[in-house]
């Protein structure tokens, strides 16, 4: 066996268990044989062959060493040693905060109801006999008015008032008074008839 032959084996040799350590769970000894058989097999390069094919199979395996590895990392995770290390991390759905509860409301996109209460613009909606937590989009609507469920805002329901729904109650007004009024009434008014002793009539005789 010639030293060229060697030196293939041992780096061969080498490249081969340290994706083995990775698969393997061995302590740490595949990767000391990897190691061993890489320094073996360069520097056999190195005695046997001379300067230059020494410094290519250092350069090989430089670059043939970390290109081993790094394929035997992409590939563990999917091996049925890397399943059970490595678990699939869960999905976004399944780490939201009352998840259970969104996707139940989320079904009731495109249902109608009625409103319980003043939505101004939340309040509490009644769909099938059962209350939400919901958020009028199209301003205030009134109590008992029909809503639709247009949508899901966190755990809320987004609805809109139906056609002809009818604003909500609000207290009296009371309407400012018409100033040129007032100032009809004053100019109208006969201060003259006013008495002395700030009663109407004559003055009084002293």
């Amino acid at each position: 066996m010639t030293s060229i032959a060697w030196v293939a084996a041992l780096v061969v040799v080498g490249l081969v268990a340290i994706v083995l350590e990775v698969f393997v769970p061995s302590g740490g000894v595949l990767g000391l044989v990897s190691v061993v058989s890489l320094v073996a097999g360069v520097a056999t390069a190195f005695i046997e062959e001379g300067v230059v094919f020494g410094m290519a199979a250092l350069a090989i395996t430089a670059v043939a060493a970390p290109m081993a590895l790094a394929t035997a990392l992409r590939l563990f995770p999917f091996t049925p040693l890397g399943r059970r290390v490595m678990p699939p991390p869960p999905q976004p759905d399944d780490v939201v905060p009352d998840i259970a509860r969104r996707r139940s409301i989320a079904l009731l996109v495109g249902r109608g109801g009625n409103a319980v209460g003043d939505l101004l613009p939340w309040g509490i909606v009644r769909i099938d006999g059962v209350e939400y937590e919901a958020m009028s989009d199209s301003g205030p609507i009134a109590s008992d008015a029909a809503v639709d469920v247009v949508g899901v805002q966190a755990t809320a329901l987004v609805v809109r008032g139906t056609a002809g729904t009818p604003e909500p109650r609000r207290g009296p007004q009371v309407q400012p008074a018409d100033s040129s009024s007032l100032e009809a009434s004053l100019e109208s008014f006969d201060f003259d008839s006013l008495g002395t002793d700030g009663t109407t009539g004559t003055t009084p005789p002293c």
